[in-house]
């Protein structure tokens, strides 16, 4: 069993149950196939500063994410209410990133031994900390580097990286 399997099935339980007029939410690695990538298209695009990308490269950087399994799915009520997305990359590449040093590196599917987030979207600031947590649960063992990005002109942070652990979703 690897870590995707391991959040599929624990992750359906997992936040934030139904209490307080909060709905359950399934986290879930995602699978390419015609209706997520759809969804995810159509997802992230509703969120700056995705909405001004370029449709070509939303569907190819979505299609890989989806395709080597390097995405969290949130899934409120049926469909899709949060997505995150990252790149599989060398550490030394994602730590020359994470200082400004370089440009993101290109991803390395195979022999990665680090993530760098590149999308992280969602219908409600509480679903944050799930998809954060999942993001964690799958990488566990990796360093995962982030970008924080607002909304209100104020400049992008990257942030440190954490080392990605097991959660245990319950």
């Amino acid at each position: 069993m690897n870590a995707f399997d391991t959040l599929s099935r624990t992750a359906t339980a997992a936040a934030p149950r139904p209490q307080s007029g909060r709905r359950a939410v399934r986290l879930e690695v995602g699978a390419l196939n015609d209706a997520t990538l759809a969804a995810v298209l159509t997802g992230v695009a509703r969120h700056p500063p995705f909405l001004g990308f370029s449709f070509g490269l939303m569907v190819h950087n979505l299609s890989n994410q989806l395709r080597h399994g390097a995405n969290v799915l949130a899934i409120q009520d049926g469909r899709l209410a949060g997505y995150a997305g990252w790149l599989r990359v060398g550490h030394a590449a994602a730590e020359a990133w994470q200082r400004g040093q370089a440009p993101i590196p290109p991803e390395d599917w195979e022999h990665g031994d680090a993530a760098i987030v590149t999308v992280t979207v969602a219908e409600a600031p509480a679903l944050l900390a799930p998809i954060l947590h999942a993001i964690s649960h799958v990488c566990a063992g990796m360093p995962v580097y982030r970008l924080r990005s607002f909304q209100d002109g104020r400049p992008d942070i990257r942030r440190p990286p954490i080392v990605g652990r097991r959660y245990a979703f319950a």
